[in-house]
């Protein structure tokens, strides 16, 4: 079983070291290290070749014009050879055993298509927590909707086999790319094994995108979460909690583009009183699950209006 790490990279000269550091010191038999210098301005690409003059795993792509971090995955994937294919963001790092202990779960389990591991997210800021995908069991594509894996549908923190692949790739152009991609990537998927083994750090820096909002990026992020919201409801047969719980998600989505200038654009879904009143949820969820239904369609105007008065 062989893995190809992809590394986008552009502009990360004060990361790209402690990136790569923790990549090379993972214990995994058979890699290649895919470097994809996104023709960055800084140092970074040099820092690429230099690596790769010292560590023969690693491999270097220089793009001739930057085409951003989905251009840059795709270079990757396009000459890609492992049996499976993992990614790791340059300004973002693992922890020691992250990929050999995964490896070797899912050498244990082969019918198994992907592999999701733990993350701590917004690594660096108060805001950090760390999420758990589960204790070493299979899931199909209902599963992991059923337990919200759509919140937290990175490209990073995942091992995928390669042949899932073939007929995907990341959206170039647009931003969140990874909600255009990873949910229909894995419906194709036979298994998905949730693993407690190893860490992914996602860091947040400073002018990153998640710190970073504008009303384009919010759209496209709003947007791809319509669009999965359709293709679940479709595909997917679920409990009316299952269904309240992502449409709020939609919700928190589309009162932040209204609070930046946005239009409304997610369809009406109603959540009974009587049902938001006794289903059991975190307390967050429940607020909001109540103020759905008394507000009704007028919920998410509401509050992106809230949050407005309140910034003066």
């Amino acid at each position: 079983m062989t893995l190809s790490i992809i590394v986008p990279v552009y502009n990360v000269e004060k990361y790209l070291d402690f990136c790569l550091k923790t990549i090379c010191r993972q214990r995994v038999d058979a890699c290649e290290i895919i470097l994809v210098d996104d023709c960055s301005p800084d140092r970074s690409g040099i820092i690429c070749d230099e690596w790769a003059a010292r560590d023969g795993r690693i491999r270097v792509v220089h793009c001739p014009t930057n085409g951003g971090l989905s251009a840059a995955r795709n270079a990757g994937l396009d000459i890609a050879t492992g049996d499976y294919i993992t990614f790791i963001d340059s300004d973002d790092y693992i922890a020691p055993n992250t990929l050999q202990e995964n490896m070797e779960l899912l050498r244990a389990h082969r019918e198994a298509d992907v592999l999701e591991y733990p993350v701590c997210v917004h690594h660096g800021t108060q805001r950090s927590y760390r999420y758990r995908p589960g204790r070493n069991r299979i899931e199909d594509f209902a599963g992991w909707v059923k337990r919200k894996g759509y919140v937290h549908s990175y490209a990073c923190n995942k091992i995928y086999r390669r042949s899932l692949w073939k007929n995907h790739r990341f959206p170039v152009g647009k931003h969140f790319e990874d909600s255009y991609t990873i949910p229909y990537l894995l419906r194709e998927a036979h298994g998905i094994l949730c693993s407690n083994h190893g860490l992914y750090y996602y860091c947040s820096r400073e002018g990153s995108i998640s710190n970073s909002l504008t009303i384009k990026k919010e759209e496209d992020l709003l947007q791809s979460t319509l669009e999965l919201w359709n293709f679940i409801n479709k595909e997917v047969e679920l409990s009316e909690k299952d269904r309240d719980e992502m449409y709020l998600t939609l919700c928190n989505n589309q009162i932040i583009y209204l609070q930046l200038g946005g239009r409304h654009l997610i369809p009406e879904h109603k959540i009974p009183l009587r049902r938001a009143l006794l289903t059991r949820r975190p307390k967050r969820m429940y607020i909001k699950a109540v103020m759905k239904s008394i507000c009704g369609s007028k919920y998410c105007k509401m509050i992106a209006g809230t949050r407005k008065i309140m910034k003066k």
